[in-house]
């Protein structure tokens, strides 16, 4: 398949980035079932093959291996690449625990460069903080001072409520809001995309295939291995969810796109959106992924605003 991506400016940054990116949580090899990492750098080798420039992860995602390993594929590529990572959970100082003072997230600042073989970081995001770290402010200032250190090119936040993307946005400081949007959860379209849009704050879009139920492929009768987080979900929201996914999948099936690429389809379809991000752990996830950039069918280009 030839290289038709589309790239879409990320916010009110100067960076384009490829709107379909590589979300890099399951190839920590921890939270999403055991991986292999070969089967994860072949993923990302074929993600870049076709398009994909962006590439979020975290820190805590396999405790620094998710890092590890774009910092191993990212050789040769990296300022051709962008790169987003978070911070605020605290993995290195025993258990597992939320931490946004100004020295933890200077230290763990250093620790994403080494383990992402870089000299900066193109997005920095604090890692769902609590509302009343957002509105105290003064979280921002140590980002600030990152990036006048070069450490970090721009700075956006991940948000777990309406609520907190609407502080971040109120804020005026960070460039970026990481949400959840899908089709079984599209509460940010009325609620966030308004105002972001006003700020030209950019939206990246995460969960878009709402932690792989939306891939079609899971029943009421499925299970998970104990080290997939997903086995711990509240049993009657997930049955609830793959309710909601049944409804869809009757419609979608008549045409000519898969669950998957309607999924990513529908969520691209809102301009204020720069980016999404799902997840992948094998080349054949990457490309029904990406052909939803490269094959459009569902909207066609269709913008909402």
């Amino acid at each position: 398949m030839p290289n038709c991506m589309k790239y879409r400016t990320l916010g009110r940054t100067e960076l384009s980035v490829s709107e379909i990116g590589f979300g890099a949580w399951a190839i920590g090899g921890v939270d999403y079932g055991s991986t292999i990492d070969q089967d994860s750098l072949d993923a990302l080798e074929t993600a870049w093959d076709h398009g994909v420039n962006f590439f979020d992860t975290a820190d805590v995602y396999g405790a620094g291996h998710s890092e590890e390993l774009i910092g191993k594929f990212l050789k040769g590529k990296r300022d051709r690449a962008v790169v987003a990572t978070k911070v605020g959970f605290d993995f290195y100082h025993g258990g597992i625990k939320k931490n946004f003072d100004p020295d933890y997230i200077r230290f763990a600042c250093d620790e994403s460069l080494k383990q992402l073989q870089t000299d900066w970081i193109d997005l920095y995001q604090l890692h769902n903080p609590p509302l009343k770290v957002i509105e105290s402010e003064e979280v921002f200032h140590v980002l600030d001072e990152l990036k006048e250190a070069g450490k970090v090119r721009f700075y956006g936040v991940s948000v777990s409520t309406s609520a907190e993307a609407l502080a971040v946005i109120r804020s005026g400081k960070a460039d970026t809001i990481q949400l959840v949007l899908n089709l079984i959860d599209q509460r940010p379209i009325t609620e966030v995309f308004p105002l972001a849009a006003a700020k030209k704050i950019g939206i990246i879009a995460r969960e878009p295939l709402a932690r792989g139920l939306l891939t079609g492929k899971y029943t009421v009768e499925s299970t998970f291995p104990e080290n997939d987080h997903r086995s711990r979900w509240d049993r009657e929201r997930m049955i609830w969810n793959l309710e909601q996914v049944e409804k869809l999948k009757s419609p979608i099936s008549t045409g000519p796109l898969s669950l998957v690429r309607a999924s990513l389809e529908f969520v691209l379809s809102y301009g204020v959106v720069s980016v999404v991000i799902p997840g992948a752990k094998t080349k054949d996830q990457v490309l029904e992924n990406v052909s939803a950039s490269q094959m459009p069918g569902l909207l066609k280009g269709y913008d909402h605003e």
